[in-house]
């Protein structure tokens, strides 16, 4: 078993799913730094994270999604709920939330661990999501 770990910062959009606005889709992509393992970074210039999310009524939010790096694709759920609120900023939101790994494909089939995420959400919908990983590949 290999421990392989990033840190990245994913920029992008956050939009609604459908008309209500009960769900919401984020596209985000990352650029990769020097130092990266290259099990990420090999074959793409970027990591491409799509997700849904759900949010409540109460600043809380459960989210499934997937990642894909150069070596293949992550696939994560929520692990509990992430929140969402104001910052010291009137037109960003911040929030936080942990996903569990799932599943993967590629170098990552078999994959398990951890991304923690801390993101801010501005009033024109842009996102900033700084990650940090650990991933155990079997």
């Amino acid at each position: 078993m290999r421990e392989v770990r990033y840190q990245l910062t994913f920029e992008g959009k956050v939009s609604p799913e459908d008309e209500m606005g009960s769900v919401m889709r984020v596209e985000t992509r990352a650029s990769f730094g020097a130092g990266v393992d290259p099990v990420f970074s090999t074959g793409a210039p970027q990591a491409v994270l799509s997700a849904t999310v759900t949010p409540d009524e109460f600043g809380g939010f459960t989210e499934s999604g997937e990642i894909v790096f150069g070596g293949g694709t992550l696939v994560y759920s929520s692990d509990g709920e992430g929140r969402i609120g104001d910052s010291a900023v009137s037109t960003v939101q911040q929030g936080h939330v942990v996903r569990r790994i799932e599943s993967g494909t590629g170098a990552f089939e078999g994959a398990s661990g951890v991304i923690v995420s801390v993101f801010t959400v501005r009033e024109d919908a842009l996102m900033r999501d700084s990650q940090s990983a650990v991933i155990f590949l079997i």
